[in-house]
């Protein structure tokens, strides 16, 4: 397998995953699923929005 077509299956996968959270967790019909379902959601999102907050090294560096 190249690279290539694990970074598609990975990236697949968690946008699947990410999908059936925010689904389950505004219409699932139990209050302790949907809260389950925000917290994980917000695991994930956090973890991708953190990466991207770092600060860029400048380039003379």
């Amino acid at each position: 397998m190249s690279i290539g077509l694990l970074s598609a299956v990975g990236v697949a996968l968690y946008a699947a995953t990410v999908s059936v959270l925010a689904f389950t967790s505004a219409f699932a019909r139990r209050e302790e699923l949907r809260r389950e379902a925000r917290s994980t959601l917000s695991i994930l999102v956090a973890s991708r929005t953190a990466e991207r907050a770092l600060p860029a090294v400048p380039d003379d560096q």
